[in-house]
């Protein structure tokens, strides 16, 4: 065992600052958590059907949010033939947790979550304001997945709320099946109509869709699946979008619309997608689609030519100064990114490839930053600029910069204070309310767009100089004669526009492009779409007497469009009289009961009564449970996140027991975290945990642990792209000390090779002799059984091999691991399952093993296991991704059990591991 520890040893002392488990990607937000750990105090306020939650720095956003949601489910109710079962819970989420997106669920509520953080993409969304788009995006999708039409679901919704019964949940909540082409697609359109714009008024997302018609990608396998495949996840928004627009123009919002309340009357099956359609529209989907595409391919669009300097899988806006061009790219998708730096004189390019957090680059003294948003604290997520490490430059928290004047005083939106519109400051000074990004000269003059309803207006400064109508315009730059230049909408697509004494004319005959930044006065360099990939060229500058397109949408001629104008009456506007209580504000939201049977052992199932509050910062629930051992316990349980310090508790009570008298009365279940860092690509944390086992009476394992990694992941990798992670524990098991640590390294080496190393080791300092009645249940545990997020045994060594558990002095192993990903796929409509890619592997595990026994020798020794695997990335019923995992694998050991008559490893093994991810 030497051989292992000395290893782990050496590379303590090599790695300081070393980072986590193999199985945690950070992510700004852990799934099913709205708020930040020990965020601000919230308030709430209840009108009619929705309640909005809210905090102090939002109250003037929470009234305009109240007046708009009551016309708005005036609306909405028309237009889905559908009021709300549940209160819509509407969350305006605090400025600790500066996030560009908001999303929409019924579970724990009824509910919508919002974020302020929208002037990272005030050029994406083509609309006026960020709030008002959420709340249109956001507040359908609460329709669409609030539907119940069949009486079956809404019998079942009054007993069991969204929970389940003896069933998956969709019998009760049926479009929670439904795939997001349709489900994000329909939210676009209905985000569209309000005359706040939408993304539907883009002309660089019509450019997008008509390259997919044209080279044949919107057909019903490619569009309705989880598809990794340029343009990704645009896809389901912007080819989604256009598809509703075209159904909409055809039969009307209210028919399209209706498609939701069709899918849900077949809420035992709700993968109908032709029929529903055909029920919404007389038309099904696969010829519904068919037809758009035909419409889009049809449509004349002209492509930047040239030679093809760069390519991205990612677009990631330009930036540049007078001397240089720079931006982000991801060539393969897969990899780091590489921050190119192109000299406008000579065109030399520079790339320079680290763990840059893609975004706009802003270049500060000769450094380079990029705009973005991350975890800079335990408790605060912030925009900012962020360095090469994901870093976040000093003093640029909660701004997103736009710029630096000559005198060095910064350019930049205040995020809180933007949450409907971008505040344009000077210093710490309010310049402006803008609607654009903003443009920075050598003068230090600024030119940025503002709109007011649909007119959109180019300023200079404080002056307008020209005014479209559209809403959709991104500045680009301003040569050395004065002349701006600035992307807007061209009749097929988006195209590049200079504004000179007071004049608009066309400059390119391309209709893909999506950035453009000045070379010299007669070239300039543009990011163009194509259908698969983003772009860069340099062309030369034309003069087409031709302006903006005016891109109007079926619905402006609409009443409906016009009176989306106006704001509702709401009984009463929002104050800070009442507080909201985390705990005094938990809801019912559900109860899970499911039932089976066993031959010989008779009925077995559970029943989980849960509750939550709407910002999932405590949750509790009763639960009832008989195992398949006949064994039936009840208890209650208890979890909170509001604050850094995140536990859980559970108590239960066996109610029957078959007479057993090995089991325990009632018990108690701990599991206790406490972050300590939480910043760039970093993560450590402080954990204990303590379980009570009912079936072993003398089993209370209580247990400390200590993680740090550092992990990273960039756009659609298979696996991290490097992970650094060192964990350390000691469980205290029935007077028995086990100590350990783990330690995982993973690298891509490029090409979507990637490399994993691991090691791992426990001890105990139990000392049992020649006890063999303990040696059953006492020491370091190696099992077959794979390791788990709720695992409350992180010292167990898995050992995939073995048949039945067995207990050691030490155990360890070392194990060496290569991939290869492979990307095939295969797309189908109907049939239920799709494949999206593949990965072939091949891994080398050492083992080392001790037994407790003093005299025992059949377990002290050394094995080697070799694995060959193919990992199966698919997609179940078009939307929920499956990894399968095939093995073979060869271990050269002999391990008997403790009466050395039974052989309980086995020397070939093939299985298979299904991981879904819902």
């Amino acid at each position: 065992m030497k051989t292992i520890k000395n290893i782990i040893v050496t590379l303590v002392f090599l790695t300081s600052f070393l980072y986590a488990s193999q199985n945690i990607i950070p992510s700004t937000l852990p799934t099913g958590i709205a708020v930040v750990p020990n965020d601000k105090k919230y308030y709430k306020h209840e009108d009619s059907d929705v309640e909005l939650i809210y905090t102090k720095e939002n109250l003037p956003f929470a009234k305009h949010t109240v007046s708009v949601e009551t016309s708005l489910h005036k609306n909405y109710k028309e237009f889905f033939d559908w009021e709300l079962d549940e209160t819509l819970f509407v969350g305006l989420i605090s400025s600790h947790n500066q996030v560009a997106n908001g999303f929409s669920t019924q579970w724990p509520n009824n509910r919508q979550i919002n974020y302020i953080g929208g002037t990272e993409l005030v050029d994406y969304f083509s609309s006026t304001s960020w709030l008002d788009t959420l709340l249109y995006h956001e507040t359908a999708h609460n329709y669409q997945l609030n539907l119940k039409t069949s009486p079956i679901s809404q019998f079942l919704h009054s007993i069991f709320g969204n929970g389940s019964a003896l069933s998956p949940s969709f019998f009760i909540v049926p479009n929670s099946m439904e795939n997001s082409f349709m489900l994000e697609g329909n939210a676009v359109l209905n985000e569209s109509w309000h005359g706040n714009g939408g993304r539907l008024y883009s002309g660089r997302f019509k450019a997008e869709t008509i390259l997919q018609a044209k080279a044949g990608n919107i057909t019903a396998g490619d569009v309705y699946n989880t598809k990794l495949a340029f343009p990704y996840g645009n896809i389901v928004y912007i080819q989604g979008g256009f598809y509703n627009l075209y159904l909409a123009k055809k039969y009307g919002i209210k028919k399209v619309n209706s498609y939701f309340k069709h899918h849900t009357q077949d809420f035992y099956w709700p993968q109908f997608t032709n029929y529903s359609m055909l029920q919404a529209i007389g038309v099904d989907f696969e010829q519904s689609l068919e037809s758009f595409a035909d419409e889009y391919k049809n449509i004349p669009l002209v492509q930047a030519g040239g030679e093809h300097i760069l390519s991205s899988q990612f677009f990631y806006s330009l930036n540049n100064d007078m001397d240089h061009i720079f931006f982000i790219t991801n060539g393969s998708g897969r990899d780091k990114p590489e921050l190119v730096v192109i000299d406008k004189k000579t065109f030399n390019i520079k790339k320079t490839q680290d763990s840059w957090h893609s975004g706009k680059v802003i270049k500060i003294d000769g450094e380079y930053y990029t705009q973005g948003s991350a975890k800079v604290s335990t408790t605060k997520i912030y925009q900012g600029l962020f360095d090469s490490e994901m870093y976040i430059k000093d003093k640029t928290q909660s701004k997103m910069i736009q710029g630096y004047l000559s005198d060095k005083r910064e350019v930049y939106f205040d995020v809180p204070s933007s949450f409907s519109e971008p505040q344009l400051y000077i210093g710490d000074k309010f310049y402006a309310k803008v609607n654009s990004s903003v443009i920075i000269d050598k003068d230090d003059n600024l030119y940025y767009f503002v709109q007011d309803k649909k007119t959109r207006t180019l300023y200079k400064n404080k002056t307008p100089l020209y005014s479209y109508q559209g809403f959709y315009g991104v500045v680009s730059d301003v040569d050395s004669q004065g002349k701006i230049y600035f992307v807007a909408n061209s009749e097929s697509g988006s195209t590049l526009y200079r504004y000179s004494d007071s004049k608009v004319t066309r400059v390119s005959e391309a209709d893909n492009i999506i950035e453009a930044r000045v070379v010299n006065d007669n070239e300039v360099f543009l990011a163009c779409i194509s259908d698969k990939d983003y772009y860069y060229v340099k062309n030369s500058l034309k003069n087409i007497d031709e302006e903006p397109y005016e891109t109007k949408l079926f619905f402006e001629d609409k009443e409906y469009y016009k009176k989306s104008y106006q704001v509702g009456d709401s009984k009463s506007l929002p104050n800070l009289k009442n507080s909201y209580n985390s705990i005094l504000d938990i809801h019912y939201s559900g109860s899970d009961f499911d039932m089976g049977y066993i031959p010989n052992n008779g009925v077995i199932g559970s029943l989980n009564i849960n509750f939550a509050d709407p910002l999932s910062q405590n949750s509790a629930n009763l639960f009832v449970t008989k195992d398949e051992s006949n064994v039936t316990i009840a208890g209650l349980g208890y979890s909170n996140s509001q604050y850094l310090l995140n536990y859980t508790l559970r108590w239960y009570k066996v109610v029957e027991d078959s007479y057993r008298e090995d089991l325990r009365d009632n018990g108690v279940i701990v599991d206790v975290s406490l972050p300590f860092l939480d910043e760039s690509y970093y993560h450590g944390e402080f954990r204990v945990s303590y379980f009570q086992d009912y079936d072993t009476k003398e089993r209370e394992p209580l247990t400390f642990s200590t993680l740090i990694y550092r992990a990273e992941n960039y756009g659609a990798s298979m696996y991290l792209n490097y992970l650094n992670a060192l964990e350390f524990y000691a469980v205290n098991e029935r007077d028995d000390n086990i100590f350990g640590s783990e330690y995982a390294y993973k690298y891509g080496l490029g090409s979507e090779f990637y490399l994993n190393l691991g090691l791992k080791y426990s001890f105990t300092n139990s000392n049992i002799g020649s006890n063999i009645a303990q040696v059953l249940t006492r020491g370091v545990k190696v099992t077959n059984v794979p390791d788990t997020e709720i695992d409350m045994d992180p010292s167990k060594i898995e050992m995939p091999s073995i048949r039945e558990s067995i207990y050691l002095k030490d155990a360890g192993y070392a194990e060496i691991v290569f991939a290869k990903v492979l990307n095939y796929s295969k797309y189908f409509f109907t049939f239920p399952l799709s494949l999206q890619r593949e990965s072939i592997y091949t891994k080398y595990r050492y083992y080392e093993l001790n037994s407790l026994l003093s005299y025992d020798k059949s377990i002290n020794f050394k094995i080697n296991e070799l694995t060959l695997g193919l990992r199966l990335s698919t997609v179940f019923l078009n939307s929920f991704e499956i990894p399968i995992n095939m093995e073979y694998i060869y271990n050269d050991g002999e391990i008997y059990d403790s009466n050395y008559d039974n052989l309980i490893k086995n020397k070939y093994q093939f299985r298979v591991l299904l991981g879904a991810e819902f």
